[in-house]
């Protein structure tokens, strides 16, 4: 993984219900500052232009080697049309008298550590959070979704719900009441996968996204990459 991906990446931490949040780390808010050391990340070359900037961001794009387009969906993720604007991606499909819709933020994913044997040298690969709505005329059932996992475990055949909501017609969602998924019955929670995976929302669609919704985000920081380049 290159040096200018880790220095545009956000720090970031995981906190109840997937939400990201920044943190700033206080001793380099309070020290003096000839006590602090220079990030190695802004550290000067000795330049007057943005020729040292474009040159990195050139060498960056070509050891990504990404087009920066959008991959195309992949088999198990066919039965899906999907739609993007900016960040926001919806895939939606149509089943039976209900119509299915796959709602992710690319700025709201999490990146899975990298393999502690060789860190510098593994694709960074990212995990996301996203919301499945079911919606008929009765309304609309809601599951808010992630994948919990570190380098060692990389389970990518089943998604985690962590809450789940019901819509009333008309209902603004974020007025309806949301429930932890783990707590409720055993029961009902097998039911409620049986129910989901019914519906073509099960371990190959779970897989699938993962790996689908990883390289439209690399898609789209090569494309970032592309954009400031042209900027300047």
């Amino acid at each position: 993984m290159s040096a200018l991906r880790a220095a545009l990446r956000p720090v970031c931490r995981m906190v109840a219900g997937s939400t990201l949040q920044r943190t700033t780390t206080p001793a380099t808010l309070l020290a003096p500052a000839s006590l602090i050391a220079p990030s190695r990340r802004f550290l000067s070359q000795g330049t007057d232009s943005d020729s040292a900037l474009v040159s990195a961001l050139s060498n960056e794009i070509q050891h990504e080697d990404g087009a920066g387009s959008a991959p195309t969906l992949p088999g198990e993720l066919s039965e899906f049309k999907y739609t993007m604007q900016g960040a926001s991606i919806i895939l939606s499909k149509q089943f039976q008298d209900e119509k299915i819709a796959v709602e992710l933020d690319l700025n709201n994913m999490t990146e899975l550590a990298p393999a502690e044997e060789d860190p510098e040298e593994t694709p960074p690969q990212y995990l996301p959070s996203f919301t499945i709505d079911i919606t008929k005329s009765q309304g609309s059932l809601l599951f808010s979704c992630n994948y919990h996992m570190s380098s060692e475990e990389q389970n990518i055949d089943q998604y985690v719900i962590s809450e789940v909501a019901y819509v009333a017609p008309g209902q603004n969602r974020l007025d309806a009441f949301t429930t932890d998924f783990g707590n409720l019955d055993y029961t009902l929670i097998e039911e409620f996968e049986s129910y989901l995976h019914r519906r073509g929302l099960g371990a190959e669609f779970s897989s699938a996204l993962f790996e689908w919704s990883s390289s439209v985000e690399h898609s789209n920081y090569v494309q970032l990459l592309k954009n400031v380049r042209d900027f300047l």
